[in-house]
């Protein structure tokens, strides 16, 4: 049986932390290379945990974790920031693992707070000679700037490929080839995922490394460092700069699981601290609490507004399928402003576990019910957005009087025609390829969606007469947020665009309803059609008064 590996949010100050733990024993943890996540450190993670308790972090800025409100932080900022969450999470010494920048900050670590630091090992530290630092601060880091026709998507599809072909990326000839092999498509999908996520942000963690002190700060050292390199690796070149020194140096084999096993027993030399259960994730003021929560065999994302001065039913928003609760992120936190509302990454979207392939809406609504017992919620409202139509109809049959009031916000409602229409041409392909075209078959997918309906038909009778919904940065993260689980993408949009509602909408005539729309929805066209497959339902049309009118009316309905 593989190791869990859990997430887990933790509050420090007013920063929210996101990490990873596994395993039992002495703390230990492990920070991952720039511009990635502490997914990149799942190898590591499981062979460490047959012997520590594994916290694997997203650095601030990179994966889930907020950057430092700092322009221009160095390493020694995100190592003070990284004992602060150490104190958020009750553990006082532990051993630190860090490869390339990850192996900058636990170094970094260990020189400020040796009293905090049983050990530190840095795997493939940057032990960069001045010119070649200043180098990578002028030519590694270009800016990630969205553009209309997604090219940039593809962009960095090729910078990250790029940097296991070359040395650094952006010198391609044969001194500077990279001695590995490219990793495949999947792991290079959740490079440009992580990239994604950190937005041009990237450049200000990254950047920090190539400013760092590289071996200089040896004399400083006061907790014992091993330094490892390992054939391969990109920052093996720097071996030479280990000679004459007094650094504690080891080489590991080239394969990285047999490294991973020889690590572990150098970190067993110096443990730390047995820590503590995971603390509870504090709420911030004005800020959505994030976190996780087990149900129904799955390790669930969950984002919710529990507004301090709110009564009432809470509000659970179904998010798009496929989606995730961040596309619904602005009108979740309007609406949370007086009442407790909350939306569920369900499996296979956004941040949640991926789902089964042959996953149902039935299956859905049963994993929600089960989410919903678990966070103690015996009655709710509910937001069902757009292409969530059949999930919000089959949820509300498997919790018969739990669901108080619904709106149906934009809800994909097709006729036989219609759906027809869509079946002619199925969705594009969404799992990673070597040559990256997925990113860009998404990308104009969703754009196309916006300018024709249907999206593949693209004469002008066709063309919608609604303000299109493509800024390259919104679009931005509509496709990151879509990408997260790539082979939930095309079943999980044919099955909303096939589905009846004719049939599927029967029961629901005992419930108070509202459909309505803004006037820019994706689905604002299926309105009148929600309302006939819905009769008894309140409709209000579309108006333009923004995303605070839209939820001033459905706050109303709700508290009605």
């Amino acid at each position: 049986m593989g190791v869990r590996i859990a997430s887990h949010f933790v509050t420090v100050g007013t920063r929210r932390v996101h990490y990873t733990r596994a395993g039992s024993g002495p703390a230990l943890a492990l920070f991952h290379p720039s511009p990635c996540s502490a997914r990149r450190m799942s190898l590591q993670q499981e062979a460490f945990a047959s012997h520590f308790t594994t916290f694997a972090f997203d650095t601030p800025g990179f994966g889930l974790s907020d950057r430092l409100d700092l322009a221009q932080p160095e390493l020694g900022d995100f190592a003070d920031a990284f004992a602060e969450t150490l104190t958020a999470l009750g553990i006082h010494r532990c051993a630190v693992y860090g490869n390339h920048t990850g192996a900058a900050i636990a170094v970094e670590f260990a020189a400020r707070h040796p009293e905090r630091c049983a050990m530190a090992l840095a795997d493939g530290y940057p032990a960069y000679s001045g010119g070649t630092a200043e180098d990578r601060l002028k030519r590694y880091l270009e800016p990630l700037v969205p553009k209309w026709d997604g090219s940039h998507m593809v962009w960095l599809w090729y910078r990250y490929r790029e940097q296991h072909v070359f040395w650094p990326w952006h010198d391609h000839d044969l001194a500077h080839r990279a001695d590995t092999d490219v990793p495949n498509a999947d792991f290079l999908h959740q490079g440009v995922l992580d990239l994604l996520e950190a937005g041009d942000d990237y450049r200000i963690g990254y950047a920090a490394a190539f400013r760092g002190r590289g071996l200089s700060l040896l004399p400083e050292l006061r907790a014992p460092v091993c330094f490892a390199l390992r054939p391969g690796d990109s920052l093996y070149r720097t071996k030479p700069a280990y000679a004459g020194t007094s650094a504690w140096f080891v080489e590991t084999p080239r394969d990285a699981r047999a490294a991973a096993e020889i690590e572990r027993e150098i970190l067993l030399r110096h443990p730390g601290d047995v820590p503590p259960p995971a603390p509870a994730c504090a709420p911030l003021a004005g800020r959505a609490t994030t976190d996780f929560v087990d149900a129904a065999g799955a390790r669930l994302f969950v984002r919710s507004h529990d507004a301090q001065a709110g009564s009432g039913v809470p509000l659970l928003c179904l998010h798009e399928m496929p989606g995730a609760s961040a596309l619904h992120a602005d009108l979740l936190a309007t609406l949370g402003a007086t009442r407790r509302a909350l939306s569920i990454d369900l499996p296979g979207h956004g941040e949640s576990d991926p789902a089964r392939p042959d996953a149902t809406w039935t299956d859905h609504a049963a994993t929600l019910a089960a989410a919903l017992d678990v966070l103690g919620l015996a009655r709710v409202d509910l937001l069902v957005c757009g292409t969530a139509a059949p999930l919000g109809a089959e949820l509300i049959r498997a919790i018969p009087g739990r669901v108080r009031r619904a709106v149906f916000d934009a809800p994909l409602v097709l006729d036989a025609a219609a759906r027809a229409a869509f079946a002619a041409v199925p969705p594009p392909a969404a799992i990673p390829e070597m040559d990256g075209t997925h990113v860009l078959r998404v990308w104009h997918h969703l754009r196309d969606q916006e300018l024709w309906r249907p999206w593949h038909d693209r004469r002008r009778v066709n063309a919608r007469r609604i303000a299109p919904r493509i800024d390259p940065a919104a679009l931005t993260l509509r496709a990151r947020e879509m990408l997260k689980h790539p082979r939930s993408y095309a079943p999980d949009w044919s099955a909303a665009h096939g589905w009846d509602p004719a049939t599927g909408l029967n029961g629901l005539a005992d419930l108070p309803i509202l459909v309505t729309a803004m006037p820019d929805a994706l689905h604002a066209e299926c309105l009148d059609a929600a309302a006939a497959a819905l009769p008894h339902a309140c409709l209000i049309r579309p108006e333009g008064d923004g995303l605070a009118g839209h939820a001033a009316r459905i706050a109303a309905f709700l508290d009605a």
